[in-house]
């Protein structure tokens, strides 16, 4: 079969948006399934609060504000078999090399005690979500019923996203965007009972929506593609209290992208635009209400704090200095900031995302170059303004999780960007093909991302694994032996299922990125037989 035919045929074995919908959606959930058996409870940052937050609210229980009056703390009461996640953590947790085989056992007495939770104050939706579990039980178990639910959800958006660029994108390229995007700190995050992994995964619909309405249906979106974006992003403004924030910036590329006029005389004509505005707006000003009128935004000032009597330039210094950690949190940093990954996990992302970048504004055009740059750049420099402004008071307050649903949307606009179908023009034989040369070199490269970024992931869930069970730098073949802490799944079943999930997950964006070829391999051919 030569070159022609097999574009041929690859263009007709296109991916169906239900079937790319339901194999990632089975995909996701698994995979965010297996690292939700794989760490102890109470494994993720303030999971305990959280977990307390979402069964207080499902019952009906606000909260009231504690002794003396806090602007972030309140007391509620809860079962003491729930309340134990606030006590099971504390001798493993920020001791990497403690693995978790130290906890007491979970009690199951549910006398109801009072508890200070600190997150009583975070937008609602969410913990309304997972704490419904809480209604099939009080005890233990419903804690990893909880973090299932979260995994659907993440797992809801992440297919969500792969239907919208089977049905609307030829730059099937984002395919390996939606794996790129998944670093071991969101996979991490979404599997536990926090917020922040939803809100990310949220964000990932979001922005490869606002990509594929901006680069590829700028002139006349399709109204299914209007409905799905404007869902996705009342969705994600109810999440957490910087979300709204987030929102505004991909609202602002997509004016950007589609131009400042062209986006005024789209709203102005099209009603099914003006009907998602106002739902988005509506959304918008719930959010902005709850935030404003419950204090969402008020933090305890836990933060490194910056000595007394520092002036501007030794406080600007200082908060500088994190911005490399909060970059590879972003990567991964896992537990409550206690397990560091293998230097290959970090080495891989930054190459990979740097190249990305490079390639993204080698290829584009200067607008999409300024909107590449401009949103890497704000990865880091956000956080930096905004941890400056209050640093002196809270002192340096910030994750690299809370910047997460700008980065995510930063690299797959790089990527929409980079992964661009090739133009050919008939009129030049030699351009055609050298469009085909560069589209299988691109696929190639594609391939080895994708590659790397699965190794990359299995061996950032052996090492949290490894954490866990014997600490840090226990024996390297535990899951053999069943050594020490062992998930309600087993080490080795937990793990040997992780792994094929990765791979099949990786195969399928493999097969998806191949057959996005038979696009540009058929329109040349067509066009040298013409």
């Amino acid at each position: 079969m030569n070159w022609r035919e097999l574009g041929v045929v690859r263009s007709r074995l296109q991916v169906a948006p239900r079937h790319a919908f339901a194999i990632v959606l089975v995909l996701a959930f698994l995979s965010l399934a297996c690292w939700s058996f794989a760490d102890p409870l109470v494994a993720a940052p303030d999971e305990q609060a959280h977990i307390l937050r979402a069964d207080a609210l499902v019952h009906g229980q606000f909260g009231s504000p504690t002794t003396p009056p806090s602007k972030v703390s309140v007391m509620v009461t809860l079962p003491t078999s729930m309340v134990y996640s606030a006590v099971y953590p504390i001798c493993w947790q920020q001791k990497q090399d403690v693995p978790a085989t130290c906890s007491a056992p979970w009690p199951t007495n549910e006398a109801p005690v009072p508890v200070s939770i600190y997150v009583a104050h975070y937008p609602p939706l969410y913990y309304l979500l997972v704490g419904s579990a809480t209604y099939v039980s009080q005890q233990r178990g419903v804690i990893y019923l909880m973090r299932l639910i979260s995994c659907a959800l993440s797992a809801i958006m992440l297919a969500l996203s792969a239907y919208a660029i089977a049905r609307w994108s030829r730059r099937r390229t984002l395919y390996a965007a939606l794996l790129v995007v998944l670093t071991p700190q969101v996979t991490f995050l979404a599997s536990s009972v926090n917020p922040s992994g939803f809100e990310i995964t949220t964000a990932v619909c979001l922005w490869t929506l606002v990509t594929i309405w901006g680069f590829e249906h700028r002139e006349d979106p399709p109204r299914a593609l209007i409905t799905l974006l404007a869902v996705v992003a009342g969705v994600l403004v109810l999440i957490r209290g910087l979300s709204p924030l987030w929102l505004a910036l991909a609202a602002v590329t997509l004016i950007v992208l589609v131009g400042p006029r062209a986006s005024y005389d789209l709203v102005r004509r099209r009603h099914d635009i003006q009907r998602a505005g106002v739902a988005v707006a509506g959304a918008g000003v719930l959010a902005a209400l709850w935030i404003f009128t419950q204090g969402t935004l008020n933090i305890l000032p836990v933060g490194y704090a910056v000595p007394r009597g520092s002036s501007t330039f030794a406080t600007v210094r200082l908060v500088a200095s994190f911005i490399q950690g909060w970059l590879r949190e972003c990567v991964g940093i896992l537990g409550w900031l206690d397990t560091e990954l293998p230097g290959f996990v970090y080495r891989s992302w930054y190459t990979i995302v740097i190249g990305l970048l490079v390639i993204a504004l080698w290829r584009g055009n200067w607008r999409d170059r300024l909107l590449v740059a401009g949103l890497a750049v704000l990865v880091p420099l956000l956080p930096f303004l905004l941890v400056l402004r209050q640093a002196k008071v809270l002192g340096v307050v910030w994750q690299g999780r809370d910047i997460l649903p700008l980065a995510v949307g930063a690299a797959i606009v790089a990527m929409s960007v980079a992964g661009a179908p090739p133009v050919t023009r008939a009129r030049r034989a030699a351009a055609r093909v050298t469009a085909l040369t560069r589209q299988r070199v691109a696929t190639s490269c594609l391939v080895g991302v994708i590659g790397v970024v699965s190794l990359a992931n299995l061996l950032a869930f052996y090492t949290n694994l490894r954490r866990y069970a014997v600490g840090r730098y226990g024996p390297t073949f535990f899951f053999l032996h069943a050594q020490g802490w062992s998930p309600p799944t087993g080490q080795f079943l937990t793990l040997a299922l992780y792994g094929l999930v990765t791979a099949g997950f990786g195969g399928v964006i493999v097969v998806w990125v191949w057959l996005s070829r038979g696009d540009a391999d058929a329109s040349s051919s067509r066009a040298r037989i013409g």
